[in-house]
């Protein structure tokens, strides 16, 4: 919901809806077409969006719907390598950081996309609870990743 509010607010302060759409997009690290595909809009329709055409009524809801997180999901935390190596379902959103800084952000764009729980390093973890307010499971040394999300999954 973070999302339509964020484009719907875009939008009453005048800016152009591609415009606004491509800097969701940006802050997600969602490629257009990845995002058309989710949509179920033509990629070349999306590309005229986000250049300022002018979005025909059908392809503005698909868009709100596709924006719309109608299910919470758990938030991993990690280093782009560690990701790399590894598949989840949908219910799973990874976010690849190779920095503690970008690790913070993340931890905040996590709980504002809609995540239930973060999984996240140690390092992370303690200043993680402070700044979210949803549960923060920690990949302790010597158990799996895999296991630390099967943890939080129970939590949603």
């Amino acid at each position: 919901m973070v999302m339509i509010y964020r484009l719907a607010e875009c939008i009453a302060r005048g800016e152009d809806f591609g415009s606004c759409l491509q800097k969701l997009l940006d802050e997600r690290g969602m490629h257009p077409s990845e995002f058309a595909k989710r949509a179920n809009i033509p990629l070349s329709s999306l590309y005229k969006i986000l250049k300022g055409s002018k979005p025909r009524y059908d392809n503005i809801t698909r868009i709100f719907s596709a924006l719309y997180e109608k299910k919470g999901f758990v938030a991993l935390i990690a280093a782009r390598y560690v990701l790399e190596e590894l598949k989840f379902g949908e219910k799973v959103r990874v976010y690849p950081v190779s920095t503690l800084e970008d690790a913070i952000v993340a931890v905040v764009r996590a709980e504002k996309d809609g995540a239930r729980a973060i999984v996240c390093a140690p390092i992370l973890s303690s200043l993680a609870e402070k700044v979210v307010d949803v549960p923060v499971i920690t990949i302790k040394p010597g158990k799996s990743v895999i296991e630390a999300v099967e943890a939080a999954m129970k939590l949603i």
